[in-house]
Formats: C-alpha cells, sequence, structure tokens
C-alpha cells in the first residue's frame, strides 16, 4: 500500500465524519433567550435550560436567584426576573452554575449527580467514578 495513498484515504473518511461528531464534547451550556418588558427579565426558553443541565428546577432557581441578586419565579415556560438583565451576564451565571454543579472536576462531563450527606453536598460522576464536595462559592 502507498503510504500517500493512504494519508488520502484517511483525509477523505474524515471529511465525511458529520461536524457533530467531530466536537471533542457533546455538551453545551444553555444560553438563555430573553424578552425583557418594561423592567422585567423573562427567560423565554427556561425549561429548556432546566432539562440540558439535568438539575432540579428548586436547586438551580435557589442557587441562580441569589447569584443574579433578584427575585424571580417559574411563570409556565419562563422564568421572571424582577429587574433588567443583559444576556451575557445572565449566560455568565448559568456558566458559573454549571461549571460548579454539573461538570465533573476530573473527566469534565457533565453526567453527574448531585448527593446530600449531613450538610455536606459532593458532585458523583457516573462516567468516570469521582467523587467531590460541591465548595459553594
Amino acid at each position: 500500500m502507498d503510504l500517500n495513498n493512504y494519508e488520502d484515504l484517511l483525509e477523505k473518511a474524515y471529511e465525511k465524519i458529520p461536524e457533530n461528531v467531530k466536537k471533542s464534547s457533546r455538551f453545551e451550556t444553555p444560553k438563555v433567550e430573553l424578552r425583557i418588558e418594561s423592567r422585567n427579565t423573562f427567560i423565554t426558553n427556561f425549561n429548556k435550560i432546566i432539562s440540558t443541565l439535568n438539575r432540579d428546577r428548586r436547586h438551580f432557581l435557589g442557587i441562580f436567584l441569589k447569584s443574579a441578586g433578584t427575585m424571580g419565579e417559574v411563570r409556565g415556560q419562563q422564568l421572571f426576573l424582577k429587574g433588567q438583565y443583559k444576556e451575557q451576564v445572565l449566560n455568565r451565571l448559568i456558566e458559573n452554575y454549571t461549571k460548579t454543579y454539573v461538570l465533573c472536576n476530573i473527566c469534565n462531563k457533565p453526567d453527574t449527580q448531585i448527593q446530600r450527606e449531613g450538610k455536606k453536598l459532593y458532585l458523583k460522576c457516573t462516567a468516570c467514578g469521582a467523587r467531590e464536595e460541591i465548595k459553594e462559592k
């Protein structure tokens, strides 16, 4: 077999792989979709964010609202926030939540569960088996 021919075949095969398979990670932190009415902000894709993160709605809400420093509530499929917020700010809060409560610190995969032992919370990874205490920031 000709070595140059092998490289060409390899390159052709790589080109046929779909783009979504080439990515090293299958998980992407969800981005907010906003609607601002008067002095209030609505996150219209709230349910999609919760299902992507695979976390309890109350847990996420408690930490998210505390980080945002505002009051809010779920109204149907949306999250209502008191005050006007920019997309960048809310996306950063979701990224921080994801790093702390969703992604494994060892293998960086989202296949985790939050476990409570006494007053401590642990992040247990079902992909690599790692278990670390969650240190809230």
